[in-house]
């Protein structure tokens, strides 16, 4: 009977939760820095932002000398630009009056054709009578075969006219030479913007690590950003409170303010590991722990990386 009712209590705790109460875990923020770099070495010319400041995305963080790449880009467009005309010219019809006279020898060599024609139409008939000789006849023919070739090859140069001045390999030269352009436009205007880098995101300028008159190589970080969505928490549980606390469990971060930050887990390691240095805890030293990170759901300007914090879990 006592065995009965206390599983009834304990259905009846478990139903309601009741008995269930927060689990503290420590840790500490922690953040992931974008270190921003050039890709093209030069000397630094201007440093745009401060450490400390708040920073939006799109906004100027350095630049670095770049004389000879804006020289290369005005190079560049002035070649692009000759070969688009040459391209032009090439696709581009006769003019106007080169175009009249065109029309004008079309219409001269059909008038001729149409002659030769009625003339030879003519020599038909009075050939059958033996009214003109077999050589006149031959010769009228000769004249109309001249005519029509020559009112064909009017009309060849009259659409030839209309169309393109150029010929097929000129023009599909022109229009290789018209792609390396662009192509090489593309890429010392890419070499330019190099040397003027801005912020990739919003975030918070951690570090500048040079002067203006310094030289930067290539690949050599010249400001640490932070921005707040890589922010987060790390912490630190013994195995055994593991599996009730599985990644997107909610949870909150506490600092030194008394307003608790929503949080959730994002990451769980799959390695032990004793008591890590930042927790110098005389209970825990033997204890092998769990790190897992959890990422605020809000305010994630609030934590600082390094300092500490306490995350708490309900129903632990």
């Amino acid at each position: 009977m006592l065995d009965q009712i206390r599983a009834g209590f304990l259905a009846i705790v478990a139903f309601f939760g009741l008995g269930q109460h927060p689990v503290t875990y420590q840790g500490y923020g922690e953040g992931e820095y974008v270190l921003v770099a050039p890709q093209i070495a030069g000397t630094l010319e201007t440093l745009d932002v401060t450490r400390g400041q708040t920073i939006h995305k799109g906004d100027l963080l350095f630049t670095l000398e770049h004389a000879s790449e804006q020289d290369a880009v005005d190079q560049a467009k002035a070649q692009a630009d000759h070969a688009d005309a040459t391209l032009a010219d090439l696709l581009k019809a006769k003019r106007q009056p080169e175009i009249e006279q065109l029309i004008a020898q079309r219409n001269q060599a059909n008038a001729a054709a149409q002659i030769a024609e009625i003339n030879y139409a003519r020599d038909q008939k009075q050939i059958k009578v033996k009214a003109i000789s077999q050589a006149t006849f031959d010769a009228d023919k000769a004249t109309l075969d001249q005519a029509q070739a020559k009112l064909e090859e009017s009309k060849a140069a009259l659409i030839e006219g209309l169309s393109t001045t150029g010929r097929d390999d000129a023009i599909r030269a022109a229009q290789a030479d018209t792609a390396a352009s662009q192509a090489a436009l593309a890429t010392a205007q890419w070499k330019l913007d190099q040397k003027k880098l801005a912020a990739p995101s919003d975030a918070y300028v951690f570090d500048t690590l040079y002067r203006p008159g310094e030289f930067i190589n290539n690949g050599q970080p010249v400001v640490s950003l932070l921005p707040a969505a890589n922010i987060k928490v790390r912490f630190f549980v013994p195995a055994p409170d593991l599996p009730a606390l599985p990644v997107g469990t909610k949870m909150q971060i506490k600092d030194s303010s008394n307003d608790p930050i929503p949080a959730h887990i994002s990451y769980i390691s799959p390695q032990a590991e004793y008591s890590p240095p930042q927790l110098y805890n005389r209970d825990n030293r033997e204890k092998l722990l769990f790190m897992l990170e959890a990422i605020p759901d809000a305010t994630p300007e609030r934590i600082h990386p390094g300092l500490p914090v306490d995350v708490v879990v309900e129903g632990g």
